[in-house]
């Protein structure tokens, strides 16, 4: 009598079994809390509701009809699961034709099976860190568990008792805030998302292109999104939609935002300090201050600078240098002074100071440095000639040097040496007007009157 307009009319109302299966997908949704939510529902608008029992039957019969069990499995934004394609690509350097091989990283979010691919010359701990940032960027915001496999850049031990995580990888995970679940050892299952999607890049992408030559690493990944981007577009066969559909209308939403900064990716070693004061990095080779030669440092290498530290100090910073393996790079101030002058000549200086002695002089360094393949070898040889100069005197070295150039075409060093000791010979000495000075001819025939008389 007193609520006879919720009193049931005996008609029961079939559950909207599409809209239970999105909400089930959210975090804290349980099919319980819908039920009584479906059952206030039916007593506002007068209906009768099924008991649970019916309710999840009725759901669990309409869900293997409309086969959509096995998505339940993941829910939006829950998990990225991240992987190394077991295919590779390679890039060739056009000076050289030396080709470089490069390892595909895969990430997927499992719900919607968005797929994200990208190329690295490396699988070492600085790539792998690059790579989960560059998949975040891409997919707009962060999943709240990332699945990756035990490689040991990232997972350092996992066992049923013990998970080691790697120290640069744990500090990515807490930047960005998400929570590392490896996959269980052996266990393909745990991130089979993940192994699909690395099929279809692989059969998809990596196959399509092998064919194709890359200069560079830019192009191989711009070539290789073009290619991911069309799988992401391509129609489901067993549900509607596609990854990219799936992925925009009910999973971008629900991802975590990105911090306003990127991470900085920094990779640490310890080194100890050769005699020579450069230490290690990808085969480059880094000054710092000759002091601490034969001591332990810290090396921190970021995408842009290498930073070395003694203790909590930075002795050094220099800008990360791509150059070829085994270039050197030297900051002056971390020389001692015997070295310092070295390290300053180079061709252009000694190409300057021949200039301003003279066109021979000019005409002899030029031919002194392009005698060697390698220029660096021949600068002893024009530091010895400039001192030459320094010992005779500019007009001496001159000399020596027009004379040398009309003995031979290639003079050397031994040759001006030689020259300018005899033009030095004959030379009057300056400081004496009335010296006489026998030249080497005079000696010979001495001698060789010395011998007749003999």
């Amino acid at each position: 009598m007193l609520f006879s307009d919720r009193v049931p009319t005996g008609e029961k109302v079939e559950p909207d079994f599409e809209w239970v299966n999105q909400e089930l997908l959210k975090k804290g949704v349980t099919l319980m809390l819908l039920w009584n939510e479906y059952c206030q529902s039916c007593l506002d608008s007068g209906a009768e509701p099924y008991q649970y029992s019916a309710f999840c039957r009725r759901y669990n019969r309409w869900a293997e009809s409309a086969r959509v069990v096995a998505h339940l499995e993941h829910r939006p934004a829950e998990r990225m699961m991240v992987d190394w394609a077991g295919s590779n690509m390679e890039t060739v350097d056009p000076d050289s034709g030396q080709t470089h091989k490069v390892y595909v990283f895969v990430a997927c979010l499992p719900y919607s099976s968005y797929l994200f691919a990208q190329g690295y010359y490396s699988m070492d701990s600085e790539s792998w860190m690059r790579a989960h940032i560059a998949a975040l960027e891409h997919f707009g915001g962060v999943a709240a568990i990332t699945v990756p496999d035990n490689l040991k850049t990232g997972i350092i031990k996992h066992t049923l008792d013990e998970l080691i995580v790697n120290e640069n990888y744990r500090r990515l995970a807490e930047y960005y805030g998400f929570a590392i679940m490896p996959a269980r050892v052996r266990r393909p299952r745990d991130k089979a998302s993940v192994e699909s999607g690395v099929a279809a890049v692989t059969r998809s992408g990596i196959a399509p292109l092998r064919n194709q030559v890359f200069f560079t690493l830019a192009d191989l990944n711009d070539a290789l999104a073009e290619k991911v981007e069309t799988i992401n577009a391509r129609p489901f066969q067993k549900r509607e939609g596609s990854r990219e559909s799936v992925f925009i209308n009910q999973e971008k939403d629900a991802l975590c935002p990105l911090p306003a900064k990127r991470f900085e990716v920094y990779v640490t070693k310890t080194a100890t300090v050769p005699y020579n004061y450069h230490v290690s990095v990808d085969s480059l080779f880094y000054s710092v201050p000759y002091t601490h030669a034969k001591r332990s440092v810290e090396i921190r290498i970021t995408e842009s600078t290498v930073s070395i530290y003694s203790g909590t100090e930075r002795i050094a910073m220099h800008k990360r240098s791509y150059a070829r393996r085994g270039t050197y790079i030297t900051n002056p101030d971390h020389m001692p002074e015997a070295h310092k002058d070295y390290v300053e000549w180079n061709a252009k200086r000694f190409r300057r100071w021949a200039a301003q002695i003279g066109p021979s002089t000019e005409a002899v360094i030029d031919i002194i440095l392009a005698s060697r393949p390698i220029e660096q070898q021949t600068y002893r040889s024009a530091r010895a000639v400039m001192a030459l100069g320094q010992k005779h005197g500019d007009g001496l070295l001159e000399s020596a040097c027009k004379r040398s150039l009309a003995i031979t075409h290639a003079p050397s060093y031994k040759t001006v040496k030689t020259l300018i000791a005899r033009i030095a010979d004959d030379a009057p000495d300056p400081d004496n007007e009335f010296a006489y000075l026998r030249g080497a001819d005079y000696f010979d025939q001495q001698a060789r009157g010395d011998e007749i008389d003999g």
